[in-house]
């Protein structure tokens, strides 16, 4: 298992874009991510959870990813803006 913490850097905040291209990322991988903003947390493949977790630009986003490929979503995650 891989973790580790982003930063929001937009100014909306994690918003309809971002979340569509985190959740296409997970989705191509068959890893479990598990995505969460202090005490709030979801699965990263529940679209609808990613959006709820209402992130704001400066908050922290803790990624927890297991799987047999992980190395290359952690890359790919790592890699997208948020």
């Amino acid at each position: 298992m891989v973790e580790f913490t982003k930063t929001i850097k937009d100014p909306l905040g994690l918003h309809a874009r971002p979340v569509a291209l985190l959740y296409d990322i997970i989705a191509k991988h068959r890893s479990d991510v598990s995505v969460s903003i202090g005490d709030r947390y979801t699965d990263g493949r529940d679209v609808i959870g990613l959006m709820a977790l209402c992130g704001e630009c400066g908050e922290d986003v803790v990624f927890r990813v297991s799987g047999v490929d992980e190395a290359s979503c952690v890359t790919s995650i790592r890699n997208l803006s948020l």
